[in-house]
């Protein structure tokens, strides 16, 4: 009983669900690296890194505003907390604030045990009841970031521009023009499905790689 009382009267607002956050924070870091670098490759900006900082903490910077808005994100849905101050959802400005001090956070509570930043803005997780109501303005945030999740995926996946006139250049690629066997018969699909769209779409330098290759340029026509 005594325990249970000294428990209860130490606990903060930078306490409660202490483990849960750390791992819904970590999560949204690693979605915004994500959706980072697929954008870079979507835009086909050299990645450096420099360039994938930047992507990154910019991505970072415009989820911590939107999850302020409404308290989601996917990472908090995930383990099932919502952020909050009192009487509401964070809003902009904390979202904005809160943004630099999360990984500064993250280090610290593990010798602390709390948030003392989080703390200092007002905000806490708060836990989501197994409702249907509770999750209903939710759903669609995640849904959001699941969407753009998936689409960065499909660019990491996706060879760009440069990356395919590059490969069609090598002699692999020159198999591949040929048709012949080329040990690096993956890339080979890939890399003439988007030298054509970029032929097609009326890039100079990609027309000149299909007009030496054979393979691109059947599919050209």
């Amino acid at each position: 009983m005594s325990d249970m009382l000294f428990s209860s009267e130490v606990e903060t607002v930078d306490t409660r669900h202490l483990g849960r956050l750390w791992v819904a924070d970590v999560l949204d870091l690693a979605l915004s690296a994500l959706l980072g670098w697929g954008a870079l490759r979507a835009l086909e900006v050299d990645r450096t890194p420099v360039t994938l900082v930047a992507a990154g903490c910019g991505v970072w910077f415009f989820m911590s505003a939107l999850g302020a808005l409404s308290g989601w994100s996917l990472g908090r849905g995930l383990v099932g907390l919502r952020l909050m101050r009192e009487g509401g959802a964070p809003g902009l400005g904390r979202g904005v604030l809160r943004a630099p001090l999360v990984p500064v956070d993250l280090l610290l509570s593990l010798p602390l045990q709390r948030r003392p930043l989080d703390r200092l803005l007002g905000v806490f997780p708060e836990a989501v009841p197994l409702e249907p109501r509770a999750w209903r303005g939710g759903l669609g945030w995640m849904g959001l970031w699941l969407v753009l999740g998936g689409l960065a995926g499909v660019f990491l996946g996706r060879p760009t521009r440069g990356e395919s006139l590059k490969y069609l250049k090598t002699l692999d690629g020159w198999r591949c023009c040929h048709g012949q066997w080329a040990p690096t018969v993956d890339k080979c699909a890939p890399a003439l499905a988007r030298a054509v769209s970029e032929a097609r779409s009326g890039h100079a330098r990609a027309q000149a790689v299909v007009a030496d290759c054979p393979k691109a340029a059947e599919a050209l026509r």
